[in-house]
C-alpha cells in the first residue's frame, strides 16, 4: 500500500489537489449526468408522474446514501491517517473492515425497509396518482441498494489509495452501462419505473466491481470501538446527506400543499440540475479529503492550510460559474425534461431563478463541512450539517410562503445557506487556531 501513496509526498500541494480533484469532480459530474439521464427517459417515456415518483423516492434514497457515505468517509479518514503515519498494514486492516461493515449494514437496511414497506410509502406522503410508481422504483432501489451505492465505497479508497484516475473511469463505466439499459429498459422493452431502476443499480453495481481488484485488503480486523470511531468519524457526512434527504421530503411536503403534483415535478427538474452543482463541489471535498487527512497523521500542519485555500478558491470559482449559467441559460436544459409541457417549463424557470442564489453561498458551507471531517472534528462538520439544511432551512420554508406565497418556498434554500455561511467562516476560523497548536 506503501507504494501507492508515493503522490503524497512527491508532488505540490496545489498538484496533488488537481490531480485528485479533477478526476474526482470528473466523476462526480459523471454520476449526476446518471441521475438525470434516468429522469430524462422517465419525463419522456412515463411522464411527469414518473418524474415525481423519483423525487418522493429520493428522500429515502439519499438518506440510503448517507449511510453508505458515513461508513466510507468514517473508515477513510482513519485510512489515510494510517498511512500518513506509515502504519500500512494498520491501514489495510482499517479499510478491509470497513467494506465489511458496509455490506453488513446495508443488507439490514434493505431488510427493514421491505419489512415496512407500507409505512415507508404512508410517511413519504406517496398521493394516490402516484403510487405505483413509487412501489415499482423504490422496492428494486432498495432491494439491491448494496450495489447502488457501492462505487461511494470503492471510489472513496480509491482516491485514499493515491488512485484518483480511476474514479473518473469508474463513473464513466456506470455512466455508459445505465444509457444503455435505459434506452434498452425504458424505451425498447417499456418497462417504465422498473427499467430505470434495473439500469442503475446494474451499472453502479458493475463499476463497483471493475475496480474492486484494484484495493488491497486483508483479514478484517476490528471490534466495536473502531465500528463506534468509523461511524462516529464518518456521521458528519452521514448527517449532511441525511439533512439533504430531510430536506427534500419537507419540500416535497410544502410543494404538494401550496402547488400540486406539478410542483413536485418541477421540483424534481431543479434538483436534477441542482445536483449537476452540489455534486462538482463534493467533487473537490474528495480532493480536499484524503490531502488533509494524509497530512494530519504526517503533521504537516502548512499543507493543510494550503488545500484549505485552494479548495475555498477553487469552489467559490464554481459556485459563481453555475450562478451565471443557470441563471441565463438553464432554459434548454429544462425543457429537455418537459417534452413541450409549457406549464411545467414556466414553473421550473421560475423555481431556477429563485433557487440559484444558493450558489453564491453554498460552496462555503460544503467545504467547512469536509475540512471538519478530515481533521476528525466530526461534530462541527455535524453542525454545519444540520444548521445548512433543516434549521436555517426549515425556519425560511415555514415563514416566507406566508408573505412571499411560492417564492418564499423557492427562497428558503438560498436564504439558509447564507445564513450558514457564517456559521461555517466562524468554524473554521476556530479550527484554524486549533490546528495552530499542532506545529
Amino acid at each position: 500500500m506503501n507504494k501507492d501513496n508515493f503522490l503524497f509526498e512527491n508532488l505540490s500541494i496545489k498538484k496533488l489537489f488537481f490531480k485528485f480533484a479533477i478526476p474526482s469532480t470528473l466523476g462526480m459530474l459523471i454520476v449526476a449526468l446518471q441521475i438525470m439521464i434516468d429522469g430524462i427517459f422517465i419525463a419522456n417515456v412515463v411522464g411527469p408522474n414518473g418524474l415525481g415518483a423519483i423525487n418522493i423516492s429520493m428522500s429515502l434514497l439519499t438518506f440510503s446514501t448517507g449511510i453508505a457515505i458515513m461508513i466510507s468517509s468514517g473508515g477513510a479518514v482513519l485510512t489515510g491517517m494510517y498511512l500518513g503515519d506509515k502504519k500500512y498494514k494498520k491501514a489495510r486492516e482499517v479499510q478491509s473492515f470497513t467494506f465489511l461493515i458496509y455490506v453488513i449494514i446495508n443488507i439490514i437496511f434493505s431488510l427493514g425497509i421491505i419489512i415496512f414497506f407500507k409505512e415507508v410509502l404512508w410517511f413519504l406522503g406517496v398521493t394516490p396518482s402516484m403510487v405505483d410508481y413509487v412501489k415499482t422504483y423504490l422496492s428494486i432501489m432498495v432491494a439491491f441498494n448494496l450495489f447502488y451505492n457501492a462505487p461511494i465505497l470503492t471510489e472513496t479508497f480509491l482516491r485514499v489509495n493515491g488512485k484518483p484516475n480511476l474514479v473518473f473511469f469508474s463513473g464513466l463505466i456506470a455512466l455508459t452501462i445505465n444509457i444503455f439499459l435505459d434506452y434498452i429498459f425504458v424505451v425498447r422493452l417499456n418497462l417504465g419505473m422498473k427499467g430505470a431502476a434495473m439500469a442503475t443499480v446494474i451499472a453502479a453495481g458493475t463499476a463497483a466491481l471493475v475496480f474492486l481488484p484494484q484495493l488491497k485488503f486483508t483479514r478484517p480486523r476490528g471490534n466495536l470501538q473502531l465500528l463506534k470511531t468509523i461511524l462516529f468519524n464518518g456521521s458528519s457526512e452521514m448527517f449532511s446527506v441525511l439533512s439533504s434527504a430531510v430536506t427534500i421530503y419537507v419540500f416535497n411536503r410544502a410543494v404538494l400543499k401550496y402547488i400540486g403534483e406539478l410542483g413536485v415535478s418541477a421540483l424534481t427538474i431543479v434538483f436534477y440540475i441542482d445536483s449537476l452543482v452540489n455534486i462538482s463541489l463534493y467533487g473537490l471535498t474528495m480532493a480536499l479529503q484524503p490531502i488533509v487527512s494524509y497530512n494530519l497523521g504526517a503533521k504537516k500542519i502548512k499543507n493543510i492550510y494550503s488545500v484549505l485555500k485552494i479548495s475555498l478558491i477553487t469552489s467559490g470559482i464554481l459556485g459563481g460559474i453555475f450562478f451565471i449559467f443557470m441563471k441565463f441559460y438553464s432554459t434548454p436544459l429544462i425543457k429537455v425534461f418537459t417534452k413541450e409541457n409549457l406549464a411545467l417549463t414556466n414553473l421550473a424557470k421560475e423555481v431556477i431563478f429563485y433557487y440559484t442564489f444558493t450558489y453564491i453561498f453554498s460552496f462555503i458551507n460544503i467545504i467547512s463541512g469536509a475540512f471538519h471531517t478530515a481533521i476528525g472534528k466530526p461534530v462541527e462538520s455535524v453542525v454545519i450539517s444540520l444548521s445548512k439544511s433543516i434549521l436555517f432551512v426549515m425556519v425560511p420554508l415555514a415563514i416566507l410562503p406566508i408573505f412571499l406565497g411560492n417564492k418564499g418556498i423557492w427562497l428558503a434554500t438560498p436564504t439558509g445557506e447564507a445564513l450558514c455561511a457564517i456559521l461555517s467562516i466562524y468554524l473554521l476560523m476556530k479550527s484554524i487556531d486549533s490546528l495552530d497548536a499542532i506545529k
